[in-house]
């Protein structure tokens, strides 16, 4: 088997179709014979210096680096940061071999530019996709202050009938200030969005490798969310989240991040995530779940690639020694998984592939147990809405932001540790459960992100004003000219 079968063979259920297109376009644009002997762990560095020797243009180039991250993500192919450090570097050296055609360099900031702005949301899908409705709580915290006087949204997808009804519930009068705009059927979007005069540019969960992202800095200040325990791969005048920042210059300097990239990070008390409200009551009796049973959840749509061996091992532990534990697993894996947690964990295991009423679940659930993973927000604070108590590590992911600092564990010792102490005492659970609401409540509210992200578009604009005209190599975070980096330090430059 060559490493690209194995590749797919790993695919995440669900992901495997798309995973086929891509490997396909690495066969075609590298060739088969370019993997051959390459180890799973190794094909990473392997296929980004195959991509950066090779004599494709730069637009093949940077669709075969964003694939390489899709299958990261969806296939586990556990490349070490040294990978995440080396695929970001190679993105931004070919983004900046391209713009050096641009000629256009705004010279002054224009204070207009803090009354419209252009948000870009990524792939609007429907109202279950949580960065689709919290593109319209970021939209919200835009349209609500009544300074700003235009919005145009930069979306992929469709914006069905459906999200049009909830914009118009989400948003009331406000709708009169937005603009939608599809970028896959708008072939002109980044000249909508960059050439109607002075604005702020906002990033909500776009695809990362997208160079619209570095090159509308050029004429703007930049706001980026950042989430999932990735480094960003491009520049922002403000990177926001809601983690501390020790935690994020720790991380993305394992990533390879530019140290600047860290040096623009800001925390933020709330954000867009809205919690969806249960479509209908459920009892443990409808899922067939005994009432005396302590259920333990894990949700995700990734799970065959989040849960590695160490928290797979500990739960079956945990779930062996104590007949009055249920665990549930909720989301698509692989077939040997739910075999193996079936044969070994019997009647004490219970899979759900999908459930539309993610929210109503939780309910009935005392624990959520998020794996070892990068993500899992989202579900983690559906869970604490819910009323089941979070169990998180902080040393990775984003659940961390949402789970206070004394609930945090390091390793996976302490983490089963804590969890055996969740699962025998109820009233310990109870007591976790009200602090993590308590900041949970903060976290969710939208008046104050909405207060928060007005003082980070002014934070992002002193910023541009401060560095217009702005060389290429800084956007790109590229090694500055000597003449330019003499003149930027102050000193003046002799010609050699």
């Amino acid at each position: 088997m060559s490493v690209l079968d194995e590749i797919q063979a790993d695919a995440q259920p669900g992901y495997a179709p798309s995973v086929a297109v891509i490997l396909q376009r690495f066969r075609q644009a590298l060739g088969e014979v370019a993997f051959a002997g390459v180890a799973k762990p190794d094909f990473g560095l392997h296929a980004v210096r195959m991509i950066e020797a090779s004599t494709h243009p730069s637009g093949v180039k940077l669709q075969l680096v964003s694939d390489l991250s899709s299958l990261n993500w969806w296939c586990d192919l556990q490349p070490g940061d040294a990978f995440s450090a080396a695929l970001a570097a190679l993105a931004r050296r070919t983004y900046f071999q391209e713009a050096q055609a641009i000629p256009h360099q705004l010279e002054v900031a224009d204070p207009a530019a803090l009354r419209s702005h252009s948000l870009f949301v990524g792939r609007l899908l429907d109202l279950r996709h949580s960065p689709t409705r919290g593109a319209f709580d970021y939209l919200r915290a835009l349209t609500s202050d009544p300074q700003n006087q235009r919005v145009d949204v930069f979306h992929a997808g469709v914006m069905s009938p459906d999200l049009q009804a909830y914009a118009r519930a989400r948003l009331g009068a406000s709708i009169s200030k937005v603009t939608f705009v599809s970028i896959e059927s708008d072939l002109n979007f980044l000249a909508k969005a960059a050439g109607q005069g002075p604005r702020t540019f906002h990033f909500w969960c776009e695809e990362p490798f997208f160079i619209h992202i570095s090159l509308v800095a050029l004429v703007g200040p930049t706001l980026m969310f950042t989430c999932g325990d990735a480094a960003p791969v491009q520049f922002a005048d403000v990177y926001w989240y809601c983690q501390e920042p020790g935690y994020i210059e720790g991380l993305w300097r394992r990533k390879g991040a530019p140290a600047a990239f860290a040096d623009a990070y800001h925390k933020i008390e709330s954000a867009p995530f809205p919690c969806p409200a249960p479509l209908h009551a459920r009892t443990r009796g409808d899922l067939g779940f005994r009432a005396e049973e302590t259920v333990i959840v894990t949700v995700g749509n990734r799970l065959g690639v989040d849960m590695d061996q160490a928290f797979v091992d500990g739960m079956g532990a945990l779930v062996l020694s104590d007949p009055n534990v249920r665990w549930v697993v909720v989301g698509w894996m692989q077939e040997f998984w739910t075999s193996a947690f079936e044969s070994v964990l019997g009647s004490q295991f219970t899979h759900i592939p999908y459930d539309d009423d993610l929210a109503s679940l939780l309910q009935v659930c005392d624990v959520f147990a998020n794996p070892f993973r990068a993500g899992g927000g989202t579900t983690a604070i559906m869970a604490i809405d819910a009323g089941a108590v979070v169990m998180t590590r902080g040393d990775m992911g984003d659940v961390g932001a949402f789970v206070p600092p004394r609930h945090l564990t390091f390793d996976a010792e302490a983490y089963f540790g804590a969890l055996q102490s969740l699962v025998d005492d109820k009233a310990l659970r109870a007591a976790w459960l009200a602090e993590q609401q308590t900041l949970l409540a903060r976290r969710v509210d939208q008046d104050n992100f909405a207060r928060e992200l007005k003082e980070l578009v002014g934070l992002a604009f002193t910023r541009f004003a401060q560095r217009v005209p702005t060389p290429l190599e800084t956007i790109f975070a590229q090694p500055q000219a000597r003449r330019l980096a003499l003149s930027a330090a102050g000193q003046r430059a002799r010609s050699r």
